[in-house]
């Protein structure tokens, strides 16, 4: 009776061999990588650390401009190792406006921009206030209080030229 049992003569699969070619690549990619890594690493560091920095700067611009709303005056500080502040009185404001961009309205702030007859701040801009239309009805308020107490009335010139306008 002949042996019905099967019995496994190899198993197996191929070599690696076969991806010789493909390790050499692997291993020299690897180490070029690890060589600039290590001859340019400062530099890439330095590289993330500039706009780190730019961002930082920015923040700290933003951080330090500090606007104070009074009853008689606005107050706007800049700087942020020397400061500056300038000041408006509200009875030179001439003119109102909020200006709500929407990349703004969609945090809910808005611009306050102003007209005033200050030689050295004709216009003078609130920018990314919370609530603008509100701050203008209250800064408009304040001026109207203020050319009362001081007597001031806001008057604009202009050239009639007739219907042709010659």
């Amino acid at each position: 009776m002949p042996n019905t049992t099967e019995e496994i003569v190899w198993e197996g699969s191929e070599s690696q061999v076969l991806n010789f070619g493909v390790f050499v690549i692997g291993f020299l990619m690897t180490a070029a990588i690890v060589v600039v890594t290590i001859l340019f690493l400062p530099l890439l560091i330095a590289l993330l650390i500039i706009p780190i920095v730019y961002v930082l700067y920015h923040m700290l611009l933003v951080k330090t401009k500090k606007y104070k709303i009074t009853t008689e005056r606005i107050f706007f500080t800049t700087g942020i190792f020397s400061k500056k502040t300038d000041s408006l009185e509200l009875y030179r404001v001439k003119d109102l406006d909020v200006v709500e961009p929407f990349g703004l309205r969609m945090f809910k702030k808005g611009n306050i921009e102003i007209d005033s007859s200050d030689e050295s701040t004709p216009k003078f801009h609130l920018r990314a206030i919370p609530d603008p239309k509100n701050l203008m009805d209250k800064i408009r308020t304040n001026v109207e209080k203020r050319r009362d107490v001081k007597g001031v009335r806001g008057v604009d010139f202009q050239a009639d030229h007739g219907v042709d306008g010659n």
